[in-house]
This record gives structure tokens, C-alpha cells and sequence, in this order.
């Protein structure tokens, strides 16, 4: 489709393009410079009617992920055993022991759910989108799948094909989405002063710092006063005030935690970090995500979800048909006979399996033969459940050219491409009032490439050409 365009000489145009995206905040930091993210230069043709199953089905997954965070029994028997050798499953999970999972009445989720297309036998065209992981934590990006879809539209009506499909609109869907546990939290608890969505960042890595302030920006527009504290912040400034509100630098009350850190093992960098953390569940302040939501955002609970057995705990049969069409084939490394089988499939097909830990971000997975030598070394060991065997996907193949950095243009790639689409969750007294799409974000790499992940580079932001 996009074949002739791809093949023009774009060295003109890289000026053009690097001013479009810095007009819409496509930018990450490295270092003290900043530069435009990474692009493709043209959409990449994606099934309308296939996003549309999948856009129906966030509600419902979204649905199954809180009830399945608030049953204690399911978590604490399936997470105990990572924790054994997981210090942040551990800890995360002694919290959640403490509150039962269930201590805020107001429940916020800025999710973001991830697919590929799959092919399941490579003499065949028929594909379906399958499952590549959930996202409850941190999630991101939303502002730049905006500003390249946005972009990419400029290129549709230069070829004169037929209007690109305007998406929702990220950005701002998301931010509606704090939104509205915001005035639930002000309904709930009338204050003379008005309180404050606060973003909790690591300020040692300020890659998306242009990402989480657009959004930041967003919510302002909405009327609600944002502010931006580092970790250190909000563990040395914060406090519990005798209404079991949560307060920094003794005068801002703090609504809403939109966390972007707290999902990987260096944002807890000292015993004060962990009680931070503590004390904000205990509070009244409602973190995004909350422990429990962190909790199931971890393999184990992919795993789960994908057995029968499990699922139909939370849902009728119908639905449950639904959800396993589309989840990937996820086993467990339990220590036991089926554990061990697992283990021996990933040890003769390397090719077939990836390795993932309870991690987010990319960059952590472990594929052939550094697979092939961690399940070896970790035969018997308690360390092997902190992992699960996930079978590799086969997606189909296409042309594109990349613009990396802002001023390098590749040369024509054989790539492949995951859909994320964004959906927004609030429950208040264990009524649903928010369940929303939030629009989708199209990231893609080199065909030969295992890892994906902006900040890590490998991928770089597409949009979708809904056909």
C-alpha cells in the first residue's frame, strides 16, 4: 500500500517531520538533549474489523483483572512462591496482606493491553491477534501515539488514499480516566482546599519525561491542579495527617498517585521507599495503580488467566471462550511434575518458548540459548517460579523504513508490529462508574528482533491504517 512512498528520498523531508513531532511533544531526554522519538514513516495496515474484537473485549478483561486483584486466596496461594525469591513480589505482596487488597473504596486503572497478530501455520495468510501481556502499571506513551498518528495522517493525504480513521484520542481519554476518580475523591471528602493529582517519577531516568507531562498537561486542562514529585519526594515529604489524608510538605493534600515508578526493584532503593509505599495504600489517596492491581499486572497472574479453570471463576462460559481465544499459550515453572514438564519443552525447543520474569519493561525476557542456560541453572530451584514459559508468536511480515533519533532514515525493513490499546477503570464502592477505550498505540520493530520496548530500542512508534 505504501510501497511507492516508501521509496522516495526523504532526506528533505526529515526537517519537516523532526518540526511536526516537536509541535505535538514527541520527544524523549537522553541526557540534557532532547530529541524526536523514533518513527516509521508510514502507517501499517491494520484489520478495522480485528481491532474492533478487540477493543470489545478491554471492558470485560479490564473487569476480570479487579476481581481477580481482590481475591485474597488466588493471590497470596500464586504469589508466595515468587516471593520466596523476588524481593518485590514479597514485599508487594505483605502490603497486600495487610490491607486484604481492598482497603480504598475508589479504584483507578490506566491500563493498556497488549497483542500481536499470530500466524499459526506459515504455508496459511489467516491470522489472529493474541495476547502478549497485560499493562496496569506505568503505563505510557499514549501522548506520542497521538502526535505520530496525528502525523501519519499528513502522509495519507499527500498519497490521496482514503481519510485516515481519526482514533480516540489517548491522551486525553486517560486523563479523563483520573478525572474521574478525582471527583469521586472531592465527593468523598470535601476539603477548604482543593487537592492535587500528583505524577511520582524517577528522576534518574527522564526518558518520558515529555510523555508524562503531556499527560500531566491534559489533566490540567481539566481543571485539576497537577504536580510532578521524585521519589525521593514523595518519601521524605510525605505524611498521614489525623483524617488519614495523605499530605506533602505539610500543606498539599494529595488526591490521585498516578504512579510511573514502583515497578522495578531500583525505584526502592532504601527501607523508606517500601514504608512510602505502605503509607500511601494506607492513606486515603488513591494510587494508579494500587498494590493489588500491581500485583496481577505480574506474569503469574497471565498465566492464570489463561487455564479455564481459573477464569471461569470470574466470568460466565461465554465470555471465558471469548478471553482464551485470544490468550497465548502461557505455562508455569511451578517445582513440580508440571513445572518440570514445562521446564524440558523450553530446554528442546528454544526456538518456540520465551523465558519472562514478573517484570515490566522491556529489555528483562530471555530468549534461546540465554533461556536455554537460566532454565538449566535455575533445575530445582525455588527461583524457577519467578518465571513463566510463554510460546513465541509468528507474526506476519511487512516493509516500512524507520526515522530514528529524528535524523537517521533506514533504509527499507522487513518489520513486525504489537498493538496496545489504552482503556480507563474506576470503581467506587464496588460500583463500576468508568470502563472505557482510550485508544491504541501501535509500536514496531526489526523482523528479527525478539525484545520490544521504546525506552529499551527496539521498537519505534507506528499508527494503524484501520482496512
Amino acid at each position: 500500500m505504501f510501497a511507492d512512498y516508501l521509496t522516495d528520498d526523504f532526506d528533505a523531508d526529515v526537517f519537516k517531520i523532526k518540526h511536526y513531532l516537536t509541535s505535538r511533544g514527541c520527544l524523549v531526554l537522553k541526557g540534557p538533549e532532547a530529541s524526536t522519538i523514533s518513527i516509521t514513516l508510514a502507517p501499517t495496515p491494520v484489520s478495522r474489523s480485528k481491532v474492533n474484537r478487540l477493543r470489545e473485549i478491554q471492558p470485560l478483561l479490564n473487569r476480570i483483572l479487579d476481581k481477580i486483584s481482590l481475591d485474597y486466596d488466588i493471590v497470596v496461594e500464586n504469589l508466595e512462591g515468587p516471593a520466596q525469591t523476588d524481593e518485590l513480589c514479597r514485599n508487594l505482596l505483605e502490603i497486600y496482606k495487610e490491607t486484604r487488597g481492598d482497603k480504598n473504596p475508589i479504584t483507578v486503572g490506566l491500563h493498556r493491553h497488549d497483542f500481536m497478530l499470530h500466524q499459526e501455520d506459515a504455508t496459511s495468510s489467516k491470522t489472529k491477534y493474541k495476547m502478549v501481556e497485560f499493562n496496569l502499571a506505568a503505563v505510557s506513551l499514549a501522548p506520542f501515539a497521538d502526535g505520530v498518528n496525528k502525523y501519519h495522517k499528513t502522509v495519507i493525504n499527500k498519497l490521496d488514499l482514503p481519510t485516515k480513521e481519526d482514533l480516540q484520542p489517548a491522551t486525553v481519554q486517560l486523563a479523563m480516566g483520573l478525572k474521574t476518580g478525582y471527583d469521586a475523591y472531592v465527593s468523598r471528602y470535601p476539603s477548604t482546599r482543593r487537592p492535587v493529582v500528583a505524577m511520582v517519577y524517577d528522576d534518574k531516568s527522564l526518558f518520558n519525561y515529555f510523555d508524562q507531562q503531556c499527560l500531566m498537561n491534559a489533566v490540567e486542562d481539566l481543571g485539576i491542579p497537577t504536580v510532578r514529585l521524585t521519589i525521593e519526594e514523595i518519601t521524605e515529604k510525605t505524611m498521614i495527617n489525623g483524617k488519614n489524608k495523605l499530605i506533602y510538605d505539610n500543606v498539599t493534600e494529595i488526591a490521585i498517585l498516578y504512579l510511573r515508578v514502583f515497578y522495578d526493584p531500583s525505584h526502592y532503593f532504601s527501607p523508606k521507599v517500601w514504608e512510602a509505599r505502605r503509607r500511601m495504600e494506607l492513606s486515603d489517596a488513591v494510587s494508579v495503580p494500587n498494590v493489588r492491581h500491581q500485583i496481577v499486572n505480574t506474569k503469574i497472574f497471565q498465566m492464570l488467566l489463561a487455564q479455564r479453570h481459573i477464569l471461569s471463576r470470574y466470568t460466565d462460559k461465554g465470555n471465558v471462550d471469548q478471553l482464551l481465544e485470544i490468550f497465548g499459550d502461557v505455562l508455569p515453572l511451578t517445582l513440580d511434575k508440571e513445572g518440570d514438564e514445562n521446564a524440558r519443552k523450553g530446554l528442546l525447543h528454544p526456538d518456540k518458548f520465551v523465558l519472562k520474569p514478573q517484570r515490566d519493561g522491556g529489555g528483562n525476557n530471555l530468549w534461546g540459548n540465554e533461556m536455554v542456560d537460566a532454565l538449566e541453572k535455575m533445575k530445582g530451584s525455588p527461583e524457577r517460579t519467578r518465571f513463566i514459559l510463554m510460546r513465541v508468536l509468528s507474526p506476519p511480515v511487512l516493509k516500512n523504513r524507520f526515522l530514528r533519533n529524528g535524523d537517521e532514515v533506514t533504509e527499507i525493513l522487513d518489520t513486525k508490529s504489537e498493538i496496545g490499546l489504552y482503556s480507563t477503570y474506576c470503581v467506587v464502592d464496588g460500583s463500576e462508574v468508568r470502563n472505557e477505550n482510550a485508544g491504541i498505540l501501535l509500536r514496531t520493530k526489526l523482523s528479527t528482533d525478539n525484545e520490544g520496548g521504546v525506552a529499551a530500542g527496539f521498537s519505534v512508534i507506528d499508527s494503524p491504517y484501520l482496512v
